[in-house]
């Protein structure tokens, strides 16, 4: 196919057929106007262009006037006719419902009749399956006890499980009673009396291994409290202790300082006595050089009586010294016991409590 008849194919108009005798001549008018205005590129940037434009409306308008005026005169015959036609067919309508009328008067007792009879059979029949559902569910509520009374008495009491298993082993399957599920009936009941004996079982085992270990919780309570009271006693014993050795400490303490004391006051008096005997044996060597520097008569009359008076001192002075320390040797307690009881008063060892003695002796 060359491409001018293609050209031709495109630029062509499609002419409806139409036996509408009315419509043929506008029919003609619009194959004109596609033929002619089809391809038609408006320019209305210009004057003539725009009038060229408008005259091009008008004639396209007044083809689409003279269509809409054909309209309706065409359809003026043709709108009769459909009122004529619906007018008939009201009164068909009509006509056929009074018939209608007529008819059900003659049907409507008949058909009342069969449907009560239909709904009293089909309510009968519901009513005879709701009581036999009521029953299967009733039977079936039976069984299904059989089969979950174990589950439910799993954690009772021997005492609750013997009795439910009383209950379960007097209980009887009635064939007028369980009908067609008899045999399953009886399956589910001896089930639950296998089942029972098993659990009563096993509740009597668990309740003596809880009588068992409650027993042996309540010795071992009773163990405990003992030991708490003896815990108690031994800490009141300890603390009595306690607090006897700490009155013998402090009385050792107090024994010890009364000691150091006296020791101090002995050991103060024995300075004395040595700074007198001191003095005296001064005297005494002042008095003998005195004796041996060349005197006057009458001081030599009178001198030897005071040196001898002096020199009969110093030996009295160390006589009483010598006899005190006797005294205080023979009169103290031992070494060891005085280094033990310094020890003890100021917590230190023995070695260090020797030490200081050591440390304080004159």
């Amino acid at each position: 196919m060359s491409e001018a008849e293609d050209a031709q194919k495109a630029v062509s108009p499609a002419v409806a057929v139409t036996d509408i005798a009315e419509y043929r001549p506008h029919e003609e008018q619009i194959v004109r106007l596609e033929t002619t205005y089809a391809k038609l590129v408006v320019d209305c940037s210009t004057s003539e262009g725009l009038a060229n434009a408008k005259e091009v409306r008008v004639d396209i308008r007044d083809v689409r006037y003279a269509l809409a005026n054909t309209t309706k005169t065409a359809l003026v015959p043709y709108q009769q006719k459909v009122k004529e036609a619906q007018a008939r067919v009201n009164q068909v309508k009509e006509f056929g419902e009074t018939l209608r009328a007529r008819v059900l008067v003659l049907e409507e007792p008949i058909d009342e009749a069969i449907k009560a009879e239909e709904k009293r059979v089909a309510d009968a029949k519901a009513e005879k399956e709701r009581l036999e559902q009521e029953r299967i569910e009733a039977i079936r509520a039976k069984i299904t006890r059989f089969s979950s009374v174990a589950a439910a008495y799993a954690s009772r009491s021997a005492a609750d499980v013997a009795g439910i298993l009383q209950g379960v082993k007097e209980s009887v399957i009635l064939p007028e009673e369980y009908g067609e599920f008899e045999a399953e009936g009886t399956i589910a009941r001896d089930n639950a009396i296998e089942q029972l004996e098993a659990l009563h079982k096993a509740a009597i085992d668990r309740e003596e291994a809880a009588a068992k270990l409650l027993a042996q919780q309540k010795e071992l309570d009773e163990l405990h409290e003992k030991q708490r009271i003896a815990d108690a006693e031994a800490e009141e014993l300890r603390k009595q202790r306690a607090e006897e050795d700490r009155l013998r400490l402090k009385k050792q303490q107090d024994e010890l300082d009364q000691q150091r004391r006296d020791m101090e006051a002995q050991q103060r008096q024995q300075r004395e006595r040595d700074a007198q005997y001191q003095r005296d044996q001064e005297e005494l060597a002042r008095l003998r050089a005195q004796a041996a520097a060349p005197v006057p008569v009458p001081v030599i009359a009178t001198a030897p009586a005071s040196i001898e008076a002096k020199a009969e001192v110093a030996p009295v002075s160390s006589q009483a010294t010598g006899a005190e320390q006797d005294d205080l040797t023979t009169t103290a307690p031992a070494v060891d016991d005085i280094v033990e009881v310094v020890a003890l008063g100021f917590d230190v060892p023995l070695d260090t409590a020797r030490a200081w003695l050591r440390a304080i002796r004159f």
